[in-house]
């Protein structure tokens, strides 16, 4: 029986749209759920990629860690996303680590299954590359604005990109957003100090554009952050 939560979230990627629904239920048939704690790890940098993942609920923080030790965070991944394909398609080791930022369910599918229906259905090959080079623009875009945008600038960049619609946005507020996220992690996304982000959001409260709450942050126009 097709795995239900799998299945809206492959309904619901851009990736997997056009695909026959007979093929989609076949992808459905494959995945696997799993239910991780926060802090949890889903997959490993450096480990062999042998499952693509999917979100159906909860949120993953994805991390990289130089020679240093020093982590730096890269992205996250929300519920109707799907992750960890540059590994899958190519077999090679992880190039990031994935764990679970609150309580998440997942699901999982098996690299050597997914390559015998690929045999069967390689309509299925241009929609992954189409996943990977979604990637690839992502990262050429975040190493641009990593060279030539100020931090104030690359802040407000990564709010706008983890900006989503708060829980009273049929209130009327259709330009506020919620950023759930700590300063802290907010910080390791940028690669500067805690202290750093708090001095600008905190300028940022005071004009009156972000309200700051424990573990979340109010955009309250996001024409602001445009």
């Amino acid at each position: 029986m097709p795995n239900p939560g799998a299945m809206a979230v492959l309904r619901g990627s851009p990736i997997f749209r056009g695909v026959a629904e007979e093929v989609m239920t076949e992808v459905a048939g494959l995945c696997r759920n799993r239910i991780y704690r926060r802090g949890e790890s889903v997959f490993k940098e450096g480990t062999a990629g042998t499952k693509l993942y999917g979100v159906i609920s909860g949120r993953l923080l994805i991390t990289t860690t130089s020679e240093k030790g020093l982590e730096l965070h890269l992205n996250v991944i929300e519920p109707g996303e799907i992750v960890g394909e540059i590994a899958f398609l190519d077999g090679g080791p992880r190039t990031a680590t994935g764990r679970a930022a609150e309580t998440s369910t997942c699901f999982e599918i098996d690299r050597t299954a997914f390559f015998k229906l690929l045999e069967r259905s390689p309509e299925l090959s241009t929609h992954l590359l189409q996943l990977v080079c979604k990637r690839v623009r992502w990262m050429t875009k975040l190493a641009a604005d990593s060279a030539f945008l100020s931090v104030p600038e690359r802040l407000a960049v990564r709010l706008r990109d983890l900006a989503r619609p708060p829980a009273d946005s049929s209130k009327g507020a259709s330009h506020a957003a919620e950023v759930r996220i700590s300063q802290s992690d907010l910080a390791q996304f940028l690669g500067v100090s805690r202290q750093v982000v708090n001095g600008y959001l905190r300028a940022w409260e005071r004009e009156g554009r972000i309200q700051l709450a424990r573990g979340s942050i109010r955009i309250r126009d996001m024409n602001a952050f445009s």
